[in-house]
């Protein structure tokens, strides 16, 4: 029997073995768990595919057919068994709840065509072929159904395969991304074998490739059930075929020469020959080295394409980030480089605690949980690295005890943390942070080229992240500051509603004196109920605008919408400024179309905005100067102007004029001192509330004009200076 006759017989007897021994590994690992039973079950079925098929290929010819086709029937009922199982044990893998029917339909379908498989269905006979070398063997003929059962295997089997892809793209974990990658090769392999077996009677010319692809897919899958570190397996196969690729190309360019030259030189003696050889031996040599360093280059380029990518990656990373300010935003996008990078089972940024004397976990990628683990300011760690430049990796931790050793509390932290290596940010001379990088994938040392991209990534973002935290710092006090704006708000609104009892009670009381003891205007009790009334209808005033300031700050000041005339509600304030401005022998001009739209306003809040602005003018225009009123209609605007002859306001402080408690200085230099600053910060949130714009023009030395506009209708144009 020559050895392709004993691979034919042999190695499904191998994979019945190997695939025993497998079934005592996963069941002694964890039996416990579902989804390693069901493995186990797998493996079962992939054992007895095997020792079917073995028996099938050890049945002699011609005259074992009948036992050949009953070891064919097992093959047939194991086969679509190994397909189902893989899919169960995929979704149990994946953890995501499928369909209901997911799993019984698979069992059912596995039923059905076993019951078919049995009663010749699938498969009605066996048939001889010959294999290379011209050995004899025996191989299914399949039926119409046949190919049905075919679809069936491939759609388990690709099922299988979608529910550990979809956990591929889901998970964080490099170590299991890889994993599931054995799981997948190993299942397509299996596919893919399977398949050549059923197409093996049309014309393939050899027939092991469904055992074949049985060994691989069971040694993957189980390897990557078992081993908790994988070796990175596109690296390995990229690897491989690299050079491969270059010993065929080095061979070939070797191989070429040596032909020419015995092409060239076959008519000298061997002697002659050997020496020419050996000159085209070194005249290739010299000739490809450097195209050698050039397929040498190009080699580790697609064999560790993962360290330019990650160069892309970093180069991406610091654009990205240059102007992000969100601190956990950066931490994980840190980490997470890290981990992809050189390709690190886990990472995780350490960085000072804004309260407390501690270092916290602010991001992690790899390890679950995190959220607890911390090093004190006098870590003996943390202290070496403020204190030494570069990297401190694991095995070197007993250079940091200079201080003190680390105590257990220390050393459980580290562990927990899975760290090899630690990696200082530092901003400005100061330890800022800690990237803690935890072992690599394949169970390598980092090389210092690792170092430097993990070092290079961490001066790109140190000051980035300090900046970030310290952004994060000030958000915070920014809170801390509304809130007690909010309380001060608050506090107004209380005492404003308080001091309004007493001022009711002393301009009731004024008013009575008044009416029972008469008194001369000029008298000195006179003049002294003027100023006590004077100072009442102040405080009132006063009262009124802090109340509708803090509704304001608080967002509660609602309006109160109404149909109203607008011409006579203005009427009506200018009337009850009337007496201010004939107090300052003042004249009053009053510019009011005949014909206004009635507007839906509040009326209230209308005239507290119109008698704000007349009594501005009053204010700062001299005795026996003018004021104006005017209204008019633009486009879909009504705008209204109060005009005065006052001294104007200087350029630099317009831009301030309407802001809370600012009272504007006039051209002259004079503040005005009578005004709490609120009216037209009020003046201005009320018109903004109705939909409209205030704004002002000034000229110095010839007075102002305040302009507010109220919508007509909805969806108003933009107007103003």
């Amino acid at each position: 029997m020559d050895l392709i006759a004993a691979l034919y017989k042999l190695l499904p007897l191998v994979s019945f073995v190997l695939n025993i021994f497998l079934i005592s590994l996963v069941l002694r690992r964890e039996w416990r768990q579902s989804r390693n039973r069901v493995f186990a079950l797998l493996l079962l079925s992939t054992a007895m595919w095997s020792f079917a098929l073995f028996g099938m290929r050890s049945s002699p010819y011609p005259q074992g057919a009948a036992s050949a086709m009953a070891w064919e029937r097992v093959v047939l009922v194991t086969v679509m068994g190994v397909a189902v199982l893989f899919m169960h044990f995929s979704v149990l893998y994946a953890k995501k709840k499928p369909h209901r029917a997911l799993i019984p339909g698979s069992y059912l379908v596995w039923a059905i065509f076993a019951g078919l498989a049995v009663t010749n269905q699938v498969a009605d006979r066996v048939v001889g072929v010959t294999l290379a070398g011209g050995h004899q063997g025996w191989a299914a003929q399949f039926t119409s159904l046949g190919v049905l059962y075919m679809v069936a295997i491939q759609a388990a089997g690709l099922l299988g395969i979608n529910k550990l892809m979809l956990t591929y793209h889901t998970t964080r974990s490099p170590e299991e991304r890889n994993r599931i990658l054995y799981m997948v090769v190993g299942a397509g392999l299996f596919l893919v074998g399977v398949t050549l077996d059923f197409l093996f009677p049309r014309d393939i010319f050899f027939y092991p490739f469904g055992m074949l692809a049985n060994l691989y897919f069971t040694a993957l899958t189980t390897v990557a059930l078992l081993k908790h570190r994988l070796m990175e397996l596109r690296v390995a196969f990229r690897s491989g075929v690299t050079y491969i690729l270059v010993g065929t190309f080095i061979s070939g360019v070797y191989g070429g020469a040596f032909a020419l030259f015995r092409f060239l030189f076959q008519a000298q003696e061997s002697t002659d020959r050997l020496w020419s050889s050996i000159g085209a031996a070194t005249v290739v040599a010299i000739a490809l080295q450097p195209a050698l360093a050039k397929i040498q280059q190009l080699a580790d380029r697609w064999l560790y394409r993962e360290r330019y990518d990650y160069l892309q990656i970093l180069e991406q990373f610091s654009r990205t980030t240059k102007d992000m300010t969100n601190l956990q935003s950066l931490s994980e996008a840190l980490t997470g480089l890290v981990c992809k990078g050189v390709q690190a089972e886990s990472a995780c940024l350490l960085l000072p605690a804004a309260q407390g004397h501690h270092f916290y976990i602010a991001s992690a990628s790899g390890l679950t949980p995190a959220e607890d683990l911390r090093l004190e300011d006098d870590c003996p760690i943390l202290a070496w690295l403020r204190h030494h430049e570069g990297s401190l990796s694991r095995k070197d931790l007993g250079s940091v005890n200079s201080h003190r050793p680390l105590s257990p509390e220390e050393m459980a932290v580290v562990g927990a943390m899975q760290a090899e290596l630690f990696i200082p940010l530092q901003a400005k001379g100061q330890l800022t942070g800690v990237l803690v990088v935890g072992a690599k994938l394949s169970d390598e040392e980092y090389a210092s080229s690792d170092i430097d991209l993990l070092q290079m990534a961490v001066d790109q973002t140190a000051t980035a992240i300090e900046n970030a935290r310290l952004h994060a710092q000030e958000a915070k006090r920014l809170i801390e500051l509304e809130q007690l704006e909010k309380l001060k708000q608050t506090l107004l609104l209380t005492v404003s509603h308080e001091i309004k009892t007493p001022l009711t009670a002393i301009k009731a009381g004024t008013e009575m004196l008044a009416l029972q003891e008469y008194s001369s205007p000029t008298s000195p009790k006179g003049r002294l109920l003027r100023s006590i009334n004077r100072g009442v209808e102040r405080l009132e005033r006063l009262v009124e605008e802090s109340l509708d300031y803090a509704k304001m700050q608080d967002s509660n000041l609602e309006l109160d919408l109404a149909l109203t005339d607008i011409k006579e509600l203005y009427e009506e304030t200018i009337s009850i400024a009337s007496p201010a401005i004939r107090a300052k022998r003042q004249t009053l001009e009053t510019n009011l179309p005949e014909f206004v739209p009635p507007l839906m306003v509040d009326r209230r809040r209308c005239e507290r905005v119109l008698l704000n602005l007349i009594s501005n003018a009053n204010k700062y225009t001299p005795a026996e100067g003018s004021i104006k009123v005017g209204l008019k209609v633009e486009r879909s605007w009504l705008i209204t102007s109060v005009t005065d002859t006052g001294p104007g306001i200087n350029p630099r402080e317009q831009d301030k004029l309407f802001n809370v408690y600012y009272r504007g200085e006039a051209a002259d230099g004079k503040t005005a001192s009578q005004s709490s600053g609120l009216g037209l910060a009020i003046a201005k949130y009320l018109v903004e509330l109705h939909g409209g714009k205030i704004w002002l023009e000034s000229t110095v030395g010839k007075g102002s004009t305040f302009f507010y506009s109220l919508p007509l209708r909805d969806g108003h144009e933009s107007i103003g200076n």
